[in-house]
């Protein structure tokens, strides 16, 4: 049975939204009673008058409100009104408030809500979690993954549960005869993230495979990534494999390295890989050609996916 109101919170907005459906068929409403708000957009007004009406076509409705953090920042006249709604709601509503924080229990709203609301926390899940999540969701639809093949989604996703969903889905649809998902099929259809591709179009610059170069780059476009931003990765990057050299003639270890640039020792260990292997010379050249590009399109001399593209060809 579902309380009359519910405050989930959590920081993992795909986990968060998996509860709040959980709830919604839990209420068994249909969707024409299920009414959703997001308060960086909604007028609370016209919420308040949603929560105090009953339903036309049904004995019952649900109201459920995202961003709800946002009740903080409303006048003090609407969060009274809400308080007061929350000690008296309506019977024929069940409201859901979806926060990304645990609430302040000092304040007006905050004291309301821990006391006359179902708390629920949506705890977040560690990186190693997350292979045994994916299997156990495919498990309950009759689908199989490989270890590799979840290993490679999660890469190439970045961790990131929403965009894993909607890459399972495509890959399900493509295995639906097999119902196994398997690495080849992984590395055929999902995109590798932005940093890895950035990675590997750097590199095959820096070395002048131009063909590789620019097939990266017309992948990259494909995916509507801006040249701007594409401009902005490659100099990161270029100025990382610098400073990478230059704190190996400073003979820091790979941990300090690590370290110093905030990211796994595994990555540091390709990152010094490259930049022992690649020119400085080369990669100062690039890198002052890279912001030469950068004025030249902001001044409005050249086109941005043009330009990378010359850029591209002619180092």
């Amino acid at each position: 049975m579902l309380d009359q109101v519910t405050t989930i919170y959590g920081n993992n907005k795909y986990l968060t939204n998996q509860e709040v459906r959980r709830l919604s068929l839990l209420s068994k409403i249909d969707d024409f009673n299920i009414s959703k708000y997001d308060l960086t957009e909604a007028d609370f007004f016209d919420i308040l008058e949603d929560l105090n009406t009953g339903s036309l076509f049904s004995d019952e409705k649900l109201i459920i409100i995202k961003e709800a953090d946002e009740l903080f920042k409303l006048d003090e006249s609407f969060q009274l009104s809400l308080v007061k709604y929350l000690k008296n709601p309506n019977p024929e509503v069940y409201l859901i408030l979806v926060f990304k924080e645990l609430l302040n229990s000092t304040g007006t709203i905050g004291k309301a809500i821990l006391n006359y609301t179902k708390i629920i926390e949506i705890k977040d899940m560690t990186k190693d979690m997350f292979p045994d999540y994916i299997k156990k969701m495919l498990k309950e639809k009759e689908y199989l993954i490989e270890t590799d093949a979840v290993n490679e989604l999660l890469v190439r996703t970045d961790y990131d549960l929403i965009l894993v969903e909607q890459e399972l889905e495509k890959l399900m649809m493509f295995e639906s005869i097999s119902k196994k998902i398997e690495l080849d099929t992984v590395v055929k259809l999902v995109s590798r993230n932005l940093e890895e591709n950035i990675y590997e179009l750097t590199n095959n610059l820096v070395i002048g495979n131009q063909i590789k170069t620019i097939e990266i780059y017309y992948d990259l476009i494909a995916r509507s990534e801006d040249p701007i931003r594409i401009i902005n990765s490659i100099g990161n990057k270029v100025r990382q494999l610098i400073q990478t050299r230059l704190l190996l003639e400073d003979n820091l270890s790979q941990e300090q390295i690590a370290e110093k640039f905030n990211i796994k020792s595994g990555v540091a260990y390709y990152l010094i890989k490259s930049a022992k292997e690649l020119d400085l010379k080369r990669l100062e050249d690039i890198l002052e050609k890279l912001a030469r590009l950068d004025f030249d399109i902001k001044t409005g001399k050249i086109d941005k996916k043009i330009g990378l593209e010359i850029l591209i060809l002619g180092v």
